[in-house]
């Protein structure tokens, strides 16, 4: 597994420069960051010879403790040992309470034809799990401050003060 700079190729146009890519002997993740999460798209094939270490890359970016999102849209093959090497990135997650989203795509798509309870959180886009994070942050920080805001006794201001001295003065 080796990281570098990436370039950005013609077969990569339209889609938003990443920060390096790691090449996984066959694969080649992506990295981008997001506000929200870090976004790894993985492309090329996905095999007994290099799913360990596409789940080392994965991995990587896990132990940040931040939302991942994987886009396998544009891998071209995924072989039974790279859907078990998901599988285990996935069940990790979840250990850590850390969201891990997958986005869709063909060579997905046909292995989970074949294996359909697979408990894989998959989303059609990264748009998609990006609007699931914001959700989920924004029900957690309700959750968490809703009860301690209505709680907190109301303060006057002093200007309502003002206004309650001078009518007693007046009348």
């Amino acid at each position: 597994m080796t990281a570098s700079p990436d370039r950005h190729t013609p077969r990569l146009l339209g889609q938003p420069r990443s920060r390096y890519q790691i090449d996984c002997a066959g694969a080649q993740l992506h990295v981008h960051t997001k506000s929200l999460a870090t976004v790894l798209r993985i492309r090329g094939e996905i095999d007994a010879a290099n799913a360990g270490l596409v789940a080392e890359g994965i991995r990587h970016f896990s132990r940040l403790k931040a939302p991942v999102i994987l886009d396998l849209g544009g891998l071209d093959f995924l072989g039974g040992a790279g859907l078990q090497a998901l599988l285990v990135c996935n069940v990790e997650h979840r250990r850590s309470q850390t969201y891990c989203g997958v986005v869709d795509g063909s060579a997905l798509r046909r292995i989970t034809q074949v294996v359909p309870d697979h408990g894989l959180p998959i989303v059609d886009s990264v748009n998609d799990a990006l609007g699931y994070i914001e959700t989920v942050i924004r029900a957690h920080r309700r959750f968490v401050y809703g009860p301690a805001r209505q709680q907190e006794p109301q303060r006057k201001t002093a200007a309502r003060i003002e206004d309650r001295k001078s009518t007693r003065l007046n009348s």
